[in-house]
């Protein structure tokens, strides 16, 4: 399988920052420390950049295992030491997400900015 088109492309200071702790976000998951402990191990100054570096984590994570593998988000919240409600709404955060983007490539396709939906 080849690589994306964008694979090449130069990646900013910031962007190898967000994806090196995400990374390690998730192989300290493996290695079996809680979310919170994992994600305590990331150095990142601007505490916005750092807060999106988690949230995201945790979406990736739970893509993988629950989406991706079947986990329940019981048996998840359970191996991340994470309340499940936290889980739930990370999942609701990621399908709104899914839901915008597929808006906007719509609008973007069709080229207009009508009403989606049941406006």
């Amino acid at each position: 399988m080849s690589e994306a088109w964008y694979a090449d492309l130069p990646e900013s200071e910031e962007d190898k920052l967000y994806r090196g702790s995400i990374e390690k976000i998730k192989g300290a998951v493996e290695q079996g420390l809680a979310f919170d402990e994992a994600a305590a191990t990331v150095d990142v100054k601007d505490q916005a950049l750092k807060d999106t570096i988690i949230s995201d984590a945790l979406k990736v994570i739970l893509a993988e295992l629950h989406f991706g593998k079947k986990k329940s988000l019981k048996a998840l919240a359970k191996k991340l030491k994470v309340p499940e409600q936290r889980l739930l709404q990370a999942r609701q955060e990621m399908l709104e997400d899914v839901e915008e983007a597929a808006i906007e490539k719509f609008r973007k396709e069709s080229g207009g900015a009508g009403p989606v939906g049941n406006a």
